[in-house]
């Protein structure tokens, strides 16, 4: 069966991550004024990622220099990226981006919160035990082909 999620950009502080059959998360998406915000979906780096459905896929690495990179990143900022997930949105095109009022949005992750607690529209866990059981599921869900594509998925994440 198909991992369904869903995750509510309700103006607040903190909001959840609902998964079918497994529970809710406690998570945010954006900063400061920004975070969980729906009226500020076309800030980037600020604003939460936008409404719609998003495919949960394998985090693009970033090309030749992307492990290097992901590596530099773990030893500075203690954070694992090999262990987070791409948010893929349905716009017409399955990809790493998306616009909205004429502004490009992309990069969106699922991830845990860091050591900084930043979210710069990704979808963030604020516990990292809860992310390892979220990502145990989500592993070990079947993939399926994405319609339209050739990109495999996880799972789905509604954002309303």
């Amino acid at each position: 069966m198909r991992l369904k999620c869903t995750f509510h950009l309700n103006n607040q502080y903190m909001s959840y991550l609902c998964v079918d059959g497994l529970g809710s998360f406690a998570a945010w998406s954006g900063i400061g004024k920004g975070r969980n915000n729906p009226d500020m979906t076309h800030v980037p780096s600020i604003g939460p990622l936008l409404n719609g459905r998003y495919y949960i896929v394998e985090r693009p690495t970033g090309g030749r220099m992307g492990p290097l990179r992901d590596a530099m990143l773990k030893y500075i900022y203690r954070t694992d990226r090999s262990q987070w997930f791409g948010l893929y949105r349905d716009d017409g095109k399955i990809d790493d981006v998306t616009f909205t009022q004429g502004v490009k949005r992309g990069g969106f992750r699922l991830h845990p919160a860091g050591p900084r607690r930043i979210s710069e529209g990704c979808i963030t866990l604020f516990n990292q035990r809860e992310f390892n059981v979220l990502r145990w599921r989500i592993l070990n869900s079947p993939m399926f082909k994405i319609p339209g594509s050739n990109l495999y998925a996880y799972g789905e994440v509604r954002v309303i």
